[in-house]
């Protein structure tokens, strides 16, 4: 059984979102929830391998969720920028 579980970074970054983008952050977790339940992308969302275990699906245009995957476990790690997730890349 796949879990989905939400790291403090996630939180924190998250929190500093505007109202809109936290709207179009519900909706794309809704999106990735579905994916995880059917195996199945829905229309329009973006799963992306970026690393050995890091993967990051679309927000919108600007803003990318990254998401670390060890078996049946999915952490959400950051919710940020193009350059927010290249700076994790090279930081971790």
């Amino acid at each position: 059984m796949k879990k989905v579980i939400v790291l403090p970074s996630f939180e924190r970054a998250a929190a500093k979102l505007a109202f809109q983008e936290k709207a179009q952050l519900a909706k794309s977790l809704t999106a990735f929830n579905s994916y995880l339940a059917s195996g199945h992308a829905p229309f329009g969302f973006r799963w992306k391998k970026i690393d050995r275990n890091k993967y990051e699906f679309r927000i919108d245009i600007r803003l990318r969720v990254v998401v670390k995957v060890e078996g049946d476990f999915f952490y959400l790690v950051l919710v940020g920028s193009h350059d927010d997730v290249g700076r994790y890349l090279r930081d971790s």
